[in-house]
């Protein structure tokens, strides 16, 4: 049982960014105004770029996007304070229930209501690769991937570079590609149920981590990337 949690933890933000690009994917889709669910980089490009023009009405959609992803971070983080062992689970638990009442929602707002849903949602999400207290994973940081494939290329060429790291990060950059591609077929296909694949996802993976945190009673083991 130890070695299956290590490697299920070791697995989960590969499939952590699958749902955010998923998500993130079939959120901008809908929209198809520039906003994104989980990618808070461009969200906050965006930003400054409507400040820039004037437009404040379409800032405060950007301001409003960055406040309640911080605000679904908050709320993962408090579930972690107070969840000690099962965090995890509770979290992706939690995050299945605010993709539910997204779908159920769906039918009654407009998507931009939907897509702070969303994004209340992949804000929470993050803290379930949450390492320590002072310490948590960013999962859609797709910049610094890149940042870091780069560098490690550059210490392949003069032989110091860790080959396994490279891997590593190429598959977390290429796990939100996939979930990006996955949102977008989504979209072609079953658009009416786009978010039933991610929601499928967030709980199944909640229900593993109860499972596995349920048959392993020491301290949490922590992953790191």
């Amino acid at each position: 049982m130890l070695n299956e949690r290590r490697f299920f933890l070791s697995l989960m933000p590969y499939l952590l960014l699958f749902i955010a690009g998923t998500v993130d994917s079939v959120g901008f889709l809908h929209l198809k105004n520039g906003v994104f669910a989980s990618f808070m980089s461009g969200n906050s490009t965006h930003m400054g770029m409507v400040l820039s023009y004037h437009d404040y009405p379409r800032a405060a959609v950007y301001i409003a996007i960055l406040s309640i992803f911080i605000i679904g971070s908050m709320s993962g983080e408090l579930i972690a304070l107070s969840g000690r062992r099962f965090y995890r689970g509770v979290v992706m638990a939690s995050v299945s229930v605010v993709l539910i009442f997204a779908i159920i929602m769906e039918s009654y707002l407009p998507f931009l209501a939907i897509n702070f849903i969303l994004c209340y949602a992949m804000g929470m999400q993050n803290i379930a690769l949450r390492l320590t207290i002072e310490k948590s994973i960013p999962l859609t940081y797709a910049t610094g991937y890149l940042v870091n494939i780069g560098r490690l290329l550059a210490l392949a060429i003069v032989g110091q570079g860790d080959r396994k790291r490279l891997m590593q990060y190429l598959c977390l950059w290429g796990a939100l590609i996939c979930g990006a591609m996955n949102g977008g077929f989504i979209m072609q296909i079953i658009p009416q149920y786009s978010l039933f694949p991610p929601l499928i996802l967030t709980t199944s993976i909640a229900m593993i981590l109860f499972y596995i945190e349920h048959n392993h009673h020491s301290t949490p083991i922590d992953t790191e990337l």
